[in-house]
């Protein structure tokens, strides 16, 4: 596995948000609007970023594939950002004007950090991503919005796998004890981050069948699964998901998908 193998994988991924059903004509109730017109509007934003930062430190390392690799990525979280708009013009939520406070925090410790503490940061934000979708996905009887969680889920997986992939390369030869410190104080922001975004996000998580215990359980099992993937470097992991459900299906009860593994690409 390499970072040309990388590039190449989100080149081929291009076209991961196509052929959606915009066609879909369900409207979400006032109760489904009520869960999820805060927090959807602030991940649709997290989503935007330009990622100027990360691709400078990406120019920094000196590698041309990773330097490729980081731009595809960036591309495609820019286009959960898309289709995450073009959804909420259709229902008319209101796009923010201004960041909101958590994701300024995020940036400012992305900005001002080294490329590994960068991609930790980040891999805390795609944590919580990946549960949020889930419960979003729940959230709502719109299909087209299970549809485009379900994408972003998809994606979410292989972005774990891509910085993970690329912690294990930057962090070769690090010390025993400063592997255990860095895993403890990102163990340390990965709580408070969880407790801050079920005050900041409550609704939509409740929404979808998330309570505070059931949200910290799940990024929990993320975390970990992060952790395994930064201990035993070498394949892709990801979860196997069912068939992506029809427009207007009523939401499964559940999303927790089992875990295989993958050869490498």
């Amino acid at each position: 596995m390499t970072f040309s193998d990388w590039a190449n994988y989100f080149s081929a991924n291009q076209n991961h948000l196509d052929n959606l059903s915009w066609d879909d004509t369900y409207r979400l109730t006032e109760r489904e609007l009520r869960a999820i017109r805060y927090s959807l509007p602030q991940f649709q934003q997290g989503e935007h970023s330009e990622g100027k930062h990360l691709y400078q430190k990406a120019k920094d390392l000196g590698d041309p594939d990773y330097v490729a690799a980081i731009r595809l990525f960036i591309r495609e979280e820019q286009g959960h950002a898309r289709v995450l708009g073009q959804y909420m013009a259709i229902h008319q939520l209101s796009r923010l004007c201004k960041s909101s406070g958590l994701d300024k925090v995020f940036r400012w410790l992305r900005q001002w950090a080294s490329l590994e503490h960068t991609l930790r940061v980040l891999l805390t934000a795609e944590i919580i991503a990946a549960v949020y979708y889930q419960a979003l996905y729940q959230a709502t009887y719109s299909g087209l919005l299970q549809q485009i969680c379900r994408r972003i889920l998809r994606d979410e997986e292989m972005h774990l796998n891509f910085q993970c992939f690329t912690l294990t390369q930057i962090t070769r030869g690090q010390s025993a004890l400063r592997r255990w410190a860095t895993r403890q104080a990102y163990r340390t922001l990965m709580a408070g981050t969880t407790l801050v975004v079920w005050v900041t996000y409550h609704r939509t998580l409740r929404a979808g069948g998330f309570g505070l215990l059931a949200f910290a359980d799940a990024v929990s099992v993320e975390f970990g699964r992060v952790e395994e993937m930064l201990a035993a470097p070498g394949g892709i992991s990801v979860r196997e998901q069912t068939v992506e459900s029809p427009v207007s299906a009523k939401p499964s009860p559940t999303f927790q998908p089992t875990s295989v593994e993958l050869q490498p690409l």
